[in-house]
């Protein structure tokens, strides 16, 4: 399992260096496509909808673990987007924006239903890559059958984060987000969102030691 930010972090130590947008747009394109949809222009915010609803649709999902309500969820999320195209500051990224939406609407959805608390179980592969590859082909049945355990324990021990940890573990280690990207997410300090990322680990690792693993 592969917990590090170390490569990343040089990645991150280069002044003035963008990482690029997720969604494959541009910067130029986006603002191109935002301009004409504060105009009115609804093909264009479609155009930007295309491009950051899968990811929006999955961070919402590993949040809520129910597709029908993580769908309702990321509707919701660009509906709310679109109408407030007109607070949108021009030197934000929109990614960065419809997350922080996304991310919100998560919180009032917990924070309004004790229905929370009956969530559903779901695999490693739909949480994603978070540094544990799938098992390869040709591994002896006990190998996989092990494998398969450590993923269900290692899902458990993340959907078991408090929001706040798990919020921030996910924008690092599934959305591939920079700290500065998820302090603005987040509306909190990058210091802080430092934080909440190695609280989440080690929460993480620790649930899992307690099973066994030699982690």
């Amino acid at each position: 399992m592969q917990l590090t930010d170390r490569s990343r972090e040089r990645e991150e130590s280069s002044l003035g260096r963008e990482r690029p947008e997720l969604s494959g747009l541009d910067r130029n394109e986006e603002r191109r496509l935002l301009e004409r949809a504060r105009a009115g222009d609804t093909r264009a915010y479609g155009r930007l909808v295309r491009a950051h609803e899968g990811r929006v649709y999955g961070l919402i999902y590993r949040m809520v673990d129910d597709a029908a309500l993580a769908e309702e969820l990321a509707q919701d999320a660009f509906v709310k987007a679109y109408r407030g195209l007109g607070s949108f500051r021009e030197d934000a990224r929109f990614g960065t924006w419809i997350y922080r939406i996304a991310t919100n609407l998560c919180r009032d959805h917990y924070d309004s239903r004790t229905a929370r608390w009956d969530r559903k179980r779901t695999s490693l592969e739909d949480l994603g890559p978070a540094g544990m590859d799938p098992p390869a082909s040709g591994t002896r049945p006990d190998e996989d059958a092990e494998r398969n355990e450590m993923a269900r324990d290692f899902d458990e021990a993340v959907r078991a984060l408090d929001g706040k940890y798990k919020e921030a573990f996910l924008l690092r280690h599934h959305e591939d987000l920079g700290y500065d990207e998820i302090s603005r997410v987040l509306e909190i300090s990058r210091s802080n969102a430092k934080v909440r990322v190695h609280r989440a680990r080690e929460l993480v690792l620790a649930a899992l030691r307690e099973r066994g693993y030699d982690v």
